[in-house]
């Protein structure tokens, strides 16, 4: 399995554009020693050729760019190698990214049904949802995370399964498992579960502590 960390940064990327902290301040400045991010996506591949895009940030067109390996065939005037997409949740920061995909051929979607709903009625992205395809050789298992639902929702503040979800990747032929989970409010025993039997974790809890801002 080939892993692409398209971006690692919250929602709003760093610096981000409405915050003027010591740390996005001296980004900008170049007064401290940091690197911008992208908001959080990846990208993951059997054989490098083609890639399922989890999750499509708004900074998806600066991503796709700065990642060789997502750019089109050299032989064709127009393609992609990005065969299919999967979203983890129905988060703006997260789903954005498809508006910048007009341009493209189909895409099929991988989501669960209450993002479905979001994105077909609250945030009226698509009215379908796919399998995912260009996949062979790796296995996608939905993990149920608890988290909240965007503003828009409707089930802001009324969590239900599907709201967000994590995705155990394992590749079939090596045995070994990707964790990526981008929004996770609390780490039941499944999701510890997973962590563990995980060669690599990507994991964004927000907060360690519940007065981590505050202090």
């Amino acid at each position: 399995m080939q892993v692409l960390i398209l971006g690692a940064g919250a929602g709003g990327g760093f610096p981000q554009w409405n915050c003027h902290c010591e740390n996005c301040k001296g980004a900008r400045q170049h007064t401290i020693k940091t690197t911008p991010r992208t908001q959080s996506s990846i990208a993951v591949s059997v054989d490098g050729s083609k890639w399922v895009l989890i999750n499509a940030s708004p900074d998806l067109r600066e991503q796709i760019n700065s990642h060789p390996q997502l750019w089109p065939e050299e032989h064709v005037a127009r393609g992609t190698r990005i065969s299919s997409i999967v979203l983890t949740d129905s988060q703006i920061d997260h789903t954005t990214g498809l508006l910048t995909l007009r341009e493209g051929l189909p895409l099929p979607v991988y989501c669960t049904d209450v993002v479905n709903e979001d994105l077909t009625t609250s945030f009226p992205l698509f009215h379908h949802t796919f399998v995912p395809e260009g996949a062979d050789g790796l296995l996608f298992q939905p993990v149920v995370l608890e988290s909240n639902a965007p503003p828009y929702s409707t089930y802001r503040d009324n969590i239900v399964p599907g709201n967000n979800i994590g995705l155990k990747i394992t590749d079939t032929q090596t045995g070994h498992v990707l964790f990526y989970a981008p929004g996770c409010m609390q780490a039941n025993d499944t999701v510890k579960q997973v962590m563990a039997d995980a060669e690599c974790v990507l994991f964004d809890g927000t907060l360690w502590v519940n007065e981590e801002m505050i202090d």
